[in-house]
């Protein structure tokens, strides 16, 4: 048998989207330019996905640029058949 050798590649979570710090943290930033509005943030496989999403950032759960938590909040809908996340930015004692 013949081996092939590589590395694995990175590991996709929610919708074989990574977690990527970089993009939440622009996300993050963009959402506090315009505090109290909703934006969409992300679009995802299935609804369980989009809850799951939704309830990590509202508590601030493995990504960084939503804490502390209650800082921003989040929904997920599915509109038409996709399902998405919808959050803003609320601010919250030293923010």
């Amino acid at each position: 048998m013949k081996l092939k050798w590589e590395e694995p590649p990175a590991r996709k979570r929610h919708g074989g989207r990574p977690y990527g710090t970089g993009k939440h943290a622009e996300i993050a930033a963009r959402l506090k330019s315009r505090p109290g509005q909703w934006a969409v943030v992300g679009t995802y496989k299935s609804t369980s996905i989009a809850a799951s999403m939704a309830r990590s950032i509202r508590a601030g759960v493995n990504m960084s640029a939503y804490t502390p938590a209650g800082t921003f909040e989040a929904k997920a809908r599915t509109v038409v058949g996709e399902h998405r996340v919808y959050a803003r930015y609320v601010g919250g004692e030293g923010s």
